[in-house]
């Protein structure tokens, strides 16, 4: 009997916050379902956002092998015509020739209809994370409001400047009703996770199904979250004060505990409905999330473990366990590994010897206030890079100048001119990743 599939994608979830990786994070619902469960210790995300990483996922190639991510002049949405024109099939569309159901919810708009991931679901509900947005006036409203500043001071000052009160008075309005609202539905702590546990719960589930679900509770904005702290950290302009960042690291873990709450619903819905022994349920991510640990907060173009180093829980149908192996999973890897246990197959194929992650620039928009650290923020951050795992190492490779970013062994920095040997052979290794693409290799 061919199982169902269901992957529980949590947006930006880094590896090492959950309390079964040894985190600070409670996570009792995770542990119990790893207990009945392969726990996956070295899985590293393809990019570092959203967009290449789950086309990653459902296509089983990397970024330079399906060529859907920025370059120095295609950002953001602006790759969604690539992504519709890419010839390859995706997971959805082979379970669909299955004649499974295939039903898809996101609360990320980078993984929508709107671009292109509904392809073969027969289904896709796209919910906005953000309960304040569901008006479109008030989503009207702030997205206007985003180009004169970074915080509703900053906007409201500009517009008071300006002497446009009729726009002042109406984004008054809009941020206190925004206000109400999310304070109504328990956001930011709560980003569409309840939503889509009462719909799993009560939907329809049909005789064969394969349901993907992004959830991006573990995304920004957390309480407390001022984005001009984030703004001016990231321009150059000024350090986010470490009292802080501590700060938003216990929100992330809080984020981690109530999403732990939400899926331990959705696995109670499955096992009342007796669906639960024989889904194949897999929880993941496309990226982490970086607290400063290296100046840099959030997630984009670095390469830092804290950036792609990600969680792995796959419970297999009827609780099948497989013997551990050494070495590395990806995403791009759980395609086949996917449709190798629906075929009746084992999970061989997850673990290599190697896992690459890519990066091709600056996905950033920046708000408005900050057009003077254009150039700063090109120079700083509009680099190619690729990074590579392998055995106890790990090298990033700078491949706009040439030069190596990072070399650790067993996680700790080493100098890469004491390890000369080894540094040539990773970097053979990413020679073949990028052998079709401008990228520039050191010289060792």
């Amino acid at each position: 009997m061919q199982p169902n599939v269901l992957i529980l994608l949590c947006d930006t979830l880094r590896k090492d916050v959950l309390g079964l990786y040894r985190g600070d994070a409670r996570t009792p619902n995770l542990r119990k379902l790893a207990s009945e469960s392969m726990v996956y210790e070295n899985t590293i995300a393809p990019s570092p956002w959203t967009y290449p990483s789950h086309v990653s996922l459902f296509t089983g190639m990397y970024p330079s092998e399906h060529g859907i991510h920025e370059t120095d002049t295609v950002k953001l949405l602006g790759i969604t015509k690539y992504h519709r024109a890419l010839k390859a099939q995706r997971l959805a569309e082979y379970f669909s020739s299955l004649g499974y159901d295939t039903d898809a919810i996101s609360t990320n708009i980078m993984v929508s209809p709107f671009t292109a991931f509904d392809t073969g679901f027969h289904s896709f509900v796209s919910l906005n994370p953000a309960p304040s947005a569901s008006e479109e006036w008030v989503s009207e409203v702030f997205s206007k409001a985003r180009k004169l500043g970074s915080s509703p001071g900053e906007i409201m000052l500009s517009l008071l400047k300006k002497g446009a009160f009729s726009e002042l008075y109406k984004y008054s309005i809009a941020w206190r009703k925004a206000k109400r609202v999310e304070k109504d539905t328990n956001y930011p702590l709560d980003k569409g996770a309840k939503t889509i546990s009462d719909i799993i719960t009560n939907g329809k589930l049909g005789d064969k199904f394969f349901k993907f679900v992004n959830m991006v509770e573990m995304h920004e904005p957390y309480k407390g979250y001022k984005p001009k702290e984030t703004w001016d950290n990231f321009t150059g302009i000024q350090p986010i004060r470490s009292s802080k960042i501590a700060y938003l690291r216990k929100q992330y873990a809080l984020e981690a505990e109530y999403l732990d709450r939400r899926i331990g619903g959705i696995i109670s819905a499955l096992k009342r409905r007796g669906a639960y022994d024989n889904t194949m349920i897999i929880i993941t991510s496309d990226h982490g999330q970086a607290f400063n640990e290296h100046g840099y907060m959030y997630h984009n173009t670095y390469l830092y473990d804290e950036i792609i180093r990600i969680p792995l829980i796959i419970k297999y149908p009827n609780s099948r366990k497989f013997w551990k192996k050494s070495g590395y999973q990806s995403l791009v890897n759980l395609h086949d590994t996917i449709k190798n246990i629906t075929e009746g197959g084992n999970d061989d194929g997850l673990t290599t010897d190697t896992a690459f992650s890519e990066a091709y620039g600056d996905v950033t928009i920046l708000p408005g206030g900050y057009k003077d650290r254009e150039d700063y923020v090109k120079r700083k951050y509009e680099k190619t890079r690729k990074a590579v795992y392998k055995g106890r190492f790990k090298l990033t490779v700078n491949g706009t100048e040439g030069t190596i970013e990072e070399f650790l062994e067993n996680g700790r920095k080493r100098d890469p001119s004491h390890n000369n040997k080894v540094v040539k052979e990773l970097i053979n290794e990413i020679r073949g990743l990028a052998k079709k693409e401008d990228f520039s290799l050191p010289e060792v």
